[in-house]
């Protein structure tokens, strides 16, 4: 299942993906205030529709949805969960309107995994779905600070680089190979050929 750049939906329809795949226990829960569950998701029985091998693709564009799948998978000990650790989102907030027109958005509640581990955390390093294989692809970026990315957009906008000039010579494109990918096949390959030998 490739999670990667999954990060748009509602929680509900995570858990319903999430649903197909695991037929028992917790799958995700929503963490309010002062810490506390607000709501346990449970798995449906008659819901679950793929009990096989089982693979996830996760990366840095992970977040939210994509996140309570992967999660759950992981809790759940349903299969493996390779490639990097995921953005750390899933939040709901409110919008309080202010005199004058302004406007106070507020976290209300965090999305969590089944084990209440919530998504969005301190820093980078408690953020996020941590793969239980973790394959880090070359052209991923590292996570930078909202400031950094501000001093570099100031510094572009006061010292613009030429334009360069278009070259007439076509750019041959480098065909990359998905190691992320490549590694989940090898994973299922392996325990396919496993469970073979156990059965023999």
């Amino acid at each position: 299942m490739d999670l990667r750049g999954v990060a748009t939906g509602s929680i509900d329809e995570a858990v319903a993906v999430a649903n197909l795949f695991i037929g028992t226990g917790e799958l995700a829960k929503v963490i309010g205030r002062d810490n506390k569950v607000s709501k346990t998701y449970s798995a449906d029985a008659a819901k679950a529709i793929f009990d096989g091998k089982l693979a996830v693709l996760i990366d840095l564009g992970t977040a939210g949805p994509g996140e309570v799948v992967a999660s759950a998978i992981l809790d759940r000990k349903r299969g493996e969960v390779v490639g990097e650790r995921s953005f750390g989102a899933g939040t709901e907030q409110q919008l309080f309107t202010l005199r004058g027109g302004d406007g106070l958005l507020l976290t209300t509640a965090k999305w969590a995994s089944p084990s209440g581990v919530p998504f969005l955390g301190e820093d980078r390093a408690t953020t996020g779905v941590k793969p239980s294989v973790e394959v880090k692809r070359p052209d991923t970026p590292e996570p930078v600070e909202v400031e950094d990315l501000i001093d570099q957009q100031e510094e572009q906008n006061t010292n613009p680089q030429p334009t360069p000039t278009p070259s007439t010579t076509p750019e041959v494109k480098k065909v990359v190979e998905d190691i992320q990918l490549k590694k989940a096949i090898e994973l299922l390959q392996d325990k396919a050929q496993s469970a073979k030998a156990a059965g023999a």
